[in-house]
């Protein structure tokens, strides 16, 4: 796959491990994210500000930025390296917080800046309905061989 079009589930596809738990079950489940684009140097998702998103005075919370763009980040890394006997996952994530959002749909767009054969770094814009950037969010994926499967 090189860069699909409207699949909000990756996981059901081959270029991708077999989820161990089921998606709704799971965090990213929660997110309720839309998979607008996945390849090897980008991704595209949107999401739906929902309350139980938000913190108390009814902003997006600044941790489902983090959340998502990690999100985003791994499923791509580990789309481009599982067949290799490799897998990824979260090593730092840095943010910045530039407008708030309290309603609509987050747009977020995700590029590959640098990859070796032991980390990838992806960097995540996330913008509201109309356009306006919303946050900055950098996520480094650490790469590392598979670990075998738990008895």
């Amino acid at each position: 796959m090189t860069g699909p079009q409207s699949t909000d589930r990756p996981w059901d596809l081959a270029d991708l491990p077999s989820p161990l738990i089921p998606l709704e079950r799971t965090f990213e489940g929660f997110l309720g994210l839309e998979w607008l684009e996945l390849s090897d140097t980008s991704a595209r998702v949107r999401f739906e500000v929902r309350e139980n998103l938000k913190q108390p005075l009814g902003l997006l919370h600044g941790g489902i930025f983090c959340a998502v763009a990690e999100t985003v980040a791994s499923v791509a890394t580990v789309r481009a390296v599982w067949h290799d006997g490799l897998t990824g996952s979260g090593l730092s994530n840095s943010a910045s917080f530039v407008r708030p959002v309290s309603q609509g749909t987050v747009h977020v767009s995700a590029r590959l800046r640098h990859h070796d054969e032991r980390e990838w770094l992806w960097s995540h814009e996330f913008r509201d309905d109309d356009q306006r950037l919303c946050a900055l969010v950098d996520v480094t994926i650490a790469v590392r061989p598979l670990a075998a499967a738990p008895r």
